[in-house]
């Protein structure tokens, strides 16, 4: 008799929580999953080593077509962004990029090159960062780029001390400018 309660007393306790646990999932929404705000959404960095990548001088250009070289800025620490307009991913990295920039302003050069033959002004204006063109593919060849987005970190001795390229986290980003501007 005894055995006969425990098991009916048992038994009304996991048919309460049952209940209430049916109760408790109604109260969540159903697209909840869905709707995880992005900066909790983990990003996953999906980058390649990029080979054989040396300290190499190349012409920019500015917008206006004013030249500037890489070497004019030869003993200090360069960030080289290459990217282009029409992929995704560069913009999403580039807009990293210029999140971050206000954090190493002064600390470290940073090119971000439009591999595309022009930024269309409303692009352009999004960025605090200027925008440089490599209008011969000169740096592009120089720095073994084949694909964008493609990040080349060269420290203040003029080595390239990383080379990616692919989609890249924030963290990822600016783990790397942490150590380019020796904020480590």
């Amino acid at each position: 008799m005894k055995k006969n309660i425990l098991i009916i007393l048992i038994s009304v306790i996991i048919a309460i929580l049952g209940i209430g646990f049916f109760l408790y999932t109604l109260t969540i929404p159903s697209d909840f999953n869905d709707e995880v705000p992005k900066e909790v959404k983990e990003e996953v960095s999906k980058t390649q080593d990029i080979e054989n990548v040396n300290y190499n001088d190349a012409t920019l250009y500015k917008k206006d077509k004013t030249e500037l070289k890489i070497s004019d800025y030869k003993n200090k620490p360069i960030m080289l962004l290459f990217f282009n307009k029409n992929s995704k991913d560069s913009i999403d990295v580039l807009d990293k990029v210029e999140d971050l920039y206000k954090n190493y302003d002064g600390k470290i050069e940073f090119f971000m090159i439009n591999t595309a033959e022009e930024v269309d002004e409303e692009l352009a204006s999004k960025y605090t960062l200027e925008i440089y063109y490599d209008f011969y593919k000169e740096a592009a060849r120089n720095y073994n780029i084949t694909e964008v987005p493609s990040m080349i970190y060269i420290n203040e001795f003029n080595e390239v001390f990383n080379a990616k390229t692919g989609f890249t986290t924030t963290d990822a980003l600016e783990a790397n400018l942490d150590i380019l501007s020796n904020d480590i």
